[in-house]
């Protein structure tokens, strides 16, 4: 009886808080501040998928960076005049406060339906402004397998195409996008580059990566 009635004043034993297993702690990403990146969308009260309550989320930017082809979600100075679209170093985003650090790395899924349509006009432009390194791509690609060559992976490129570039490569290498136009039966040798370069953001069935960087960062 004693022992009963010690009992009742004893504390009920604490409920554990729980904590998501968040798995093995991943390595923190960045941006080099050297690098270029352009603004393909301004969320200020956070992914609008993401589960947390509005008052714990974060203002961020999806932004894509040059000429890495990488996508990232960045923290957002929501005080800021920043604008989608938007192109500087990331330094200079920083310096005027405008991003902070980087959140994380994304993939093509996780963009907004904003960012997935401004992408493509988008890549197509910086694609024609990294054009000498696509050009020296379209002079000096080779076989990845006996049976692929990397010409192959550029959508609406088939043998009938890759042999045509080829060939005219070797009777003299192309000076720019307009020489491939030209001298092939391409139209738009930078747009094909710049699908290319989304199906590599896209990730699936994707086992060689020509362009983006985006599994070597993670």
């Amino acid at each position: 009886m004693e022992r009963r009635s010690r009992d009742r004043y004893r504390r009920p034993p604490q409920k554990r808080p729980y904590h998501r297993d968040r798995g093995p702690k991943k390595k923190k990403k960045f941006i080099k501040k050297t690098r270029e990146l352009i603004i393909l969308d301004i969320l200020l009260h956070g992914h609008p998928e993401e589960t947390r309550p509005s008052w714990a989320k974060s203002s961020l930017a999806q932004v894509i960076t040059f000429p890495d082809f990488v996508l990232y979600e960045v923290k957002l100075n929501k005080d800021s005049d920043i604008k989608v679209q938007e192109k500087d170093f990331y330094e200079n985003f920083l310096k005027d406060h405008k991003l902070g650090e980087v959140l994380k790395k994304i993939d093509y899924d996780e963009l907004t339906p904003t960012s997935k349509a401004l992408i493509q006009p988008i890549l197509e432009k910086e694609v024609l402004n990294y054009e000498e390194a696509f050009i020296n791509f379209f002079n000096n690609s080779t076989s990845i397998t006996p049976r692929m060559h990397s010409l192959k992976l550029l959508p609406g490129i088939g043998q009938k195409h890759m042999w045509e570039i080829i060939e005219a490569r070797q009777r003299q290498p192309f000076n720019n996008f307009q020489d491939i136009i030209d001298r092939t039966s391409l139209s738009h040798p930078a747009r094909q580059v710049a699908l290319r370069i989304i199906k590599e953001l896209q990730r699936e069935g994707i086992k060689y990566y020509l362009f983006s960087n985006t599994k070597k960062y993670e």
